[in-house]
């Protein structure tokens, strides 16, 4: 056995291996990878990240190769020895680990934690994944079966690609998914007016940023830390999809201000910078301890919001000016961030959401004083969380319209024809997000409010 590689604590290979097992008995990958990775630092931290959350998005294609390269069904392999042929393959395929190199801190692995014999087999067939060479072959053909590729060379669920390919074309959706198994870039959201958005920006030694072009005050962490990043100006780490929403909202909307799904925080931060005397703002969530890591950027920012846990389905506030309901919902825009979300997901769960978010509109909505905005918003693409939501809520709720955002803010081609925002990932290289504002009439003659 090598114990070097049992005991060490800093070795990046079972640091990754770890957060597999975690993944697989139900933790979400961000929270085992917080724990798994909290000793390690600089290249062995990256090296366990990449190795955990690629093996994860690609679970699909790795297991699919490994089935034709075994003697013997996945489902009957020891846990461990899987988490590890995952990891090893990964390495041959998708890294630029040397194949020897990857064989066989492989099946040291494989030793120290599910004995010789599993490592016998694992050396075995990672061996003759690095001789027979690259597997396309057990691939589907994607021109003849485009669903069967995307769901296994792609690795993405079946019902999901299923669900894609019904309303975009195959190009499109396969861009989607591409991008969704690429780790997404860091970037960054300048709020301050004075930084120069046109070029790029050393705001602290260390730490350079660069421009993304077509997006407002959005920039690239190009080198340094995020931390640093926003310590040096102000500023808060966001995809341009999620500042996308912020500027949809605008700079003209009145307080009180209630942020009712707030965590992580990011649009309320913006919001916040924005508009000043818009106040009082409220960020409210269900969750204490999500909704309580939002009081450093405060304090950071110097901004006046108050933090409230509430249950938006239940509010416990008299009435507001504007609302954002940045809603839970399938994250089917975020994938490329969540590597382990697309195994979560199932027809019954988008179905779930599907009623939280009509069940939190109609009490959000009460809270609305004529005249005032309602924000819905999502990170998803699935019409039903999005625009057949909207639709749904406006016909029971006559005394709203849907409202075009002011085009001054919006990037060209995010808004669709009826005013509702929708960033595509395949677009841009961007997540994926969706909004759409919602006026209640400044007249008396819309109580009528359903659910």
């Amino acid at each position: 056995m090598n114990t070097a590689t049992k005991d060490n604590a800093n070795d990046p290979r079972l640091a990754a291996y770890h957060i597999l097992v975690d993944v697989g008995h139900g933790e979400f990958a961000d929270r085992a990878a917080a724990r798994r990775l909290a000793r390690l630092c600089g290249v062995d931290r990256g090296l366990a990240l990449e190795l955990a959350y690629g093996s994860i998005r690609l679970r699909s294609r790795l297991d699919t190769e490994l089935a034709d390269l075994l003697d013997r069904p996945l489902g009957r392999l020891d846990s461990r020895l899987l988490h590890w042929l995952r990891l090893g393959l990964y390495q041959i395929r998708e890294t630029r680990v040397s194949d020897h190199a990857a064989v066989d801190q492989t099946v040291e692995g494989v030793k120290s934690t599910a004995g010789p014999k599993a490592a016998g087999l694992a050396n075995a067939v990672l061996r003759r994944a690095v001789r027979e060479g690259p597997g396309e072959r057990v691939f589907p053909d994607p021109r003849l079966n485009p669903e069967a590729y995307l769901s296994t060379w792609g690795s993405h669920p079946e019902w999901l690609v299923r669900r894609w390919l019904a309303r975009w074309p195959l190009a499109s959706v396969r861009r989607l998914i591409e991008n969704d198994n690429r780790a997404p870039p860091v970037t960054v959201r300048v709020l301050a007016e004075g930084v120069d958005s046109s070029q790029d920006s050393r705001p602290a030694p260390g730490v350079h940023l660069v421009r993304e072009t077509g997006w407002r005050a959005m920039f690239r962490l190009e080198k340094g830390e995020p931390g640093a990043a926003i310590r040096s100006l102000p500023s808060v780490v966001q995809d341009p999809a999620a500042a996308a929403v912020v500027d949809y909202v605008g700079d003209r909307f009145d307080g009180p201000v209630v942020d009712a799904c707030a965590a992580p925080g990011g649009k309320t931060l913006g919001l916040a910078w924005r508009v000043p005397g818009a106040r009082p703002f409220v960020a409210a969530d269900v969750s204490g301890r999500r909704i309580g890591r939002l009081r450093e950027p405060l304090s950071r920012l110097g901004l006046d919001v108050s933090l409230a846990v509430m249950d938006g389905r239940a509010p416990a506030i008299g009435g507001a000016r504007t609302v954002l309901l940045d809603a839970p919902c399938t994250g089917t825009g975020v994938l490329r961030r969540r590597p382990d979300a697309r195994w979560r997901l199932s027809p019954e769960k988008l179905r779930s959401l599907v009623k939280l978010q009509r069940e939190l509109l109609a009490a959000l909505a009460v809270l609305v004083e004529p005249g005032g905005l309602l924000v819905y918003a999502t990170c998803s693409l699935e019409p039903e969380e999005n625009e057949e939501q909207v639709d749904r809520f406006l016909a029971g709720h006559e005394g709203f319209r849907r409202e075009p955002p002011d085009p001054e803010w919006v990037r060209e081609g995010s808004v669709d024809e009826r005013g509702d925002l929708r960033v595509l990932p395949w677009q841009w290289n961007t997540d994926g997000a969706f909004a759409s504002r919602l006026r209640r009439n400044a007249g008396p003659s819309e109580r009528g409010i359903t659910g």
